[in-house]
């Protein structure tokens, strides 16, 4: 009889239990060897879980299943195999199908019968919840160390090094960390660029490769550099939660906060609009249809020379869905800075404190979830009452508790969201902000200007009123704030 042993480990623990790949090799050559059987072939994952059937040498064993290089199955144990019941049922199946045995060293399996095909799914069962039950723990205990404000994580990211459970700054990985954040506020480079610029200097990441695009967005977008800490982020997301002020701030948070206006903004305009001379683009938008306006370049020659002018068009324009005339740059900023101009007195400012109250105004609606919550907690004191005296079984119970809390999520995000936009700039700040940018407009290069734009405003709509080549030819006709 041929026979393939299969071998694998996953632990240190499994090592020192007895189970390390060289003991289940010797264990399994002295059984084959009791049968008069021949080892042809040992497959042997080394470090992988038997959680589910991606593993090279499972995968390259069952692949012989199939080409009938062999005919038995050997393991020194089931759970060396699989610990998923699902996985066992496909693994005997494809077996069965090519007439090829399964045999465990150390138990006694029959898979030719109904009753040993029972036992045996029940053995792996077993292994299964052993499996599970381990993970829930482990997750638990992870997560309890999490909120504790510990650092559960093997490898420490870049910006910090790990001493036990905590994270300690990095003193020459933090200062590149602050250079990725100034880099990306002064608006001239993207991530994709940033990561390049990292590279030509041969710095690299934590791992020691280079720098891309994921890499520098992970820093952008972490909110650990201004001392928070996130867990469950990747996976189990459902358990997902944020740890404040646990870790040595890096980034002061109101650059953290700049940046991410900047990346949600960029996320929804052209990659090329981010970092091009166009002052508003992704902010502007047609007064006659309502459409976006993009940015085009108009060269003019005069004589030998060639004069390149900044525009914007109306995107229907090309279907010849709008008449709106091209905008040029130069008009379009002289009339930006002459409405930023009439709200330096305030009673000519409506526009935009009408523009903030409205944004704020949430209050019936904050009442509102505040009452449904109030009535959720409730009513899950009433059912777990319910459940305390019989009156509610398990798993009504059980039913009932997870539909009032899923309710109970979904409003506190919302809840969060909403009193989140009361902390908005109020209005005698934004004409403070304004009128500083209005006084250093000229100081600032076109990037810094499109971020000052694109951060203060959600639309600018424009129109051209007259055929003039004149700054009045343009008018803004409305705005939206952010």
């Amino acid at each position: 009889m041929k026979v393939a042993a299969y071998i694998r480990v996953s632990t240190q623990m499994q090592v020192e239990e007895g189970y390390s790949l060289s003991a289940q090799k010797e264990k399994l050559k002295a059984f084959a060897f009791s049968q008069n059987w021949e080892i042809v072939q040992f497959y042997v994952d080394e470090g992988i879980s038997a959680k589910d059937m991606n593993r090279p040498e499972l995968q390259r064993m069952m692949k012989g299943v199939k080409e009938k290089l062999f005919d038995i199955v050997l393991v020194y144990k089931l759970d060396r195999l699989t610990r998923s019941v699902s996985d066992l049922d496909k693994i005997l199946k494809t077996l069965n199908e090519h007439d090829v045995k399964f045999k465990s060293a150390t138990e006694l399996y029959e898979t030719t019968t109904a009753t040993g095909r029972l036992f045996i799914r029940l053995v792996a069962s077993m292994a299964q919840w052993e499996r599970e039950n381990l993970g829930e723990r482990v997750r638990m205990g992870m997560e309890e160390k999490a909120r504790s404000g510990k650092w559960v994580i093997n490898i420490s990211p870049f910006g910090y090094d790990k001493e036990g459970d905590k994270l300690l700054i990095n003193e020459v990985e933090s200062a590149i960390v602050k250079e990725i954040y100034d880099l990306y506020l002064t608006g001239k480079y993207g991530v994709g660029k940033i990561a390049s610029i990292l590279n030509d200097r041969k710095i690299r990441t934590t791992s020691g490769s280079e720098w891309g695009y994921n890499n520098v967005h992970y820093i952008l977008k972490n909110p650990l550099y201004i001392g928070t800490m996130r867990h469950n982020y990747r996976v189990n997301k459902d358990n997902y939660f944020e740890i404040e002020n646990v870790i040595p701030q890096i980034i002061k948070e109101e650059e953290f906060d700049q940046v991410q206006k900047i990346l949600d903004k960029r996320s929804t305009n052209h990659p090329r609009s981010a970092t091009s001379p166009f002052i508003f683009s992704g902010v502007l938008r047609c007064s006659r249809c309502g459409s976006h306006m993009a940015g085009k370049y108009n060269i003019t020659k005069r004589g030998d020379k060639k004069y390149t002018s900044l525009n914007y068009y109306c995107g229907n324009q090309k279907f010849k869905r709008c008449d709106q005339p091209l905008i040029a740059q130069n008009y379009l900023e002289h009339q930006f800075l002459q409405m930023i101009r009439s709200w330096d007195d305030i009673q000519k400012s409506s526009e935009v404190a009408t523009s903030i109250e409205n944004d704020n105004d949430n209050s019936d609606r904050i009442n509102s979830i505040k009452k449904e919550l109030s009535a959720i907690g409730k009513r899950k004191i009433k059912w777990q009452y319910g459940w305390a005296e019989g009156m509610l079984n398990d798993i009504e119970f059980k039913q009932r508790k997870e539909e009032e809390e899923e309710k109970e999520k979904v409003l506190l995000a919302e809840l969060e969201t909403l009193d989140k936009s009361k902390e908005n700039i109020n209005h005698d700040e934004y004409i403070d902000i304004l009128s500083d940018i209005r006084l250093n407009w000229n100081h600032l290069d076109a990037y810094q200007k499109k971020i000052s734009v694109q951060i203060l405003f959600k639309s600018i709509t424009v129109n051209k009123a007259k055929k003039i080549t004149k700054p009045e030819s343009v008018e803004i006709v409305n705005f939206e704030l952010n």
